[in-house]
């Protein structure tokens, strides 16, 4: 293995977590971590990754008043949604970060029933998904809008980066797309049991990716719903996490609740042209992981890192193997 492909890791001590996500700070490895801790006090951790060095460093410590579920980055915006153990409900804050360590907490406010909040980037909207509707806020005019609202209960929610007008929401194994221009949901079988992760391809209009409970992870076409127009199919565990990366479609990282994360190329379904007939392959397993890992995403940096947090707080580190680098680049 050459030292590129080295992991490297950070532990948070003796917290449970369950997201990382990346922040665009231009070129630099970024990451928010959040614990998810019942009986303890809560925190969310800024670490930057220095690739030459090969080590984390933090930037900031900030406390939270309640277990993270999820941390959504707008720049130096960090949208967290967590549960309040007292109230035992679904809160929103705001952080925005500074140098040194600083920050300041724009609101903090109950929001029953929130899975996602939504970040386009260069856009002043966000929208605000919840189980049961969608609600786009103008950051410039402090406005809201609702832009679907009805009375079925959805889990997840992610929107086409391609076609603003276009959701994907997930009910238990149903997928549900809904152009907001329109009031038809289509709605169809995606997975045997429970989906856990949506996520679009960012390079390859009208494509995006499914984990499930049911130890599978598809490619759709959502113009095409009938059959996903790839699946994998040889898994043992859940997939918990199921992440594109952002620079070069063709890699997709899935994780696992058995503590393993597995690096695919899937070239036959992505942007790039095809030039010859060699099938998609897994590139790589990465096994440092000793619990469930429901944290996943790359880095908005480079195309090759690739952060995870496991469900007993070890936050690690890997690269793309520089032979799969070279395959792509040359």
């Amino acid at each position: 293995m050459d030292q590129q492909t080295q992991p490297v890791q950070i532990s948070f001590g003796e917290q449970n977590c369950k997201c990382v996500s990346n922040i665009v700070f231009n070129k630099r490895h970024v990451f928010a971590v959040g614990t998810w801790n019942v009986k303890k006090n809560n925190e969310i951790y800024v670490n930057e990754y220095l690739e030459l060095e090969q080590k984390l460093i933090q930037l900031h410590r900030i406390p939270i008043n309640g277990m993270v579920e999820k941390i959504i980055t707008k720049k130096e915006q960090l949208y967290v949604i967590y549960i309040d153990p007292q109230q035992r409900k679904t809160k929103l804050c705001c952080i925005e970060l500074a140098d040194n360590g600083r920050y300041q907490v724009n609101f903090d406010l109950l929001y029953e029933g929130l899975t996602n909040v939504i970040c386009p980037e260069d856009d002043p909207t966000i929208y605000l998904s919840s189980n049961k509707s969608i609600i786009q806020f103008d950051l410039n005019k402090q406005s809201f809008d609702n832009i679907i609202d009805d009375n079925d209960l959805y889990n997840l929610c992610e929107q086409d980066p391609h076609h603003r007008n276009l959701f994907v929401r997930s009910q238990n194994n149903y997928l549900c797309i809904q152009d907001t221009r329109e009031k038809k949901v289509t709605k169809f079988k995606a997975h045997s049991l429970e989906i856990l992760d949506i996520d679009f391809n960012p390079n390859k209009q009208y494509y995006l990716i499914t984990g499930g409970e049911d130890c599978l992870a598809k490619v759709w076409d959502i113009r095409k719903t009938q059959y996903a127009i790839k699946s994998f199919e040889d898994l043992q565990n859940s997939v918990l996490q199921a992440k594109f990366n952002k620079f070069h479609d063709q890699l997709v990282s899935l994780s696992f609740d058995d503590g393993t994360i597995s690096l695919y190329n899937i070239t036959s379904v992505s942007s790039v042209p095809q030039l010859n007939k060699e099938d998609d392959y897994l590139v790589k397993q990465y096994d440092e992981h000793e619990d469930s890992i429901y944290g996943l995403t790359w880095s908005r940096g480079t195309a090759w890192v690739l952060a995870s947090i496991g469900y007993s707080g070890h936050m690690i580190i890997n690269t793309v193997p520089t032979t799969e680098k070279y395959k792509i680049l040359l």
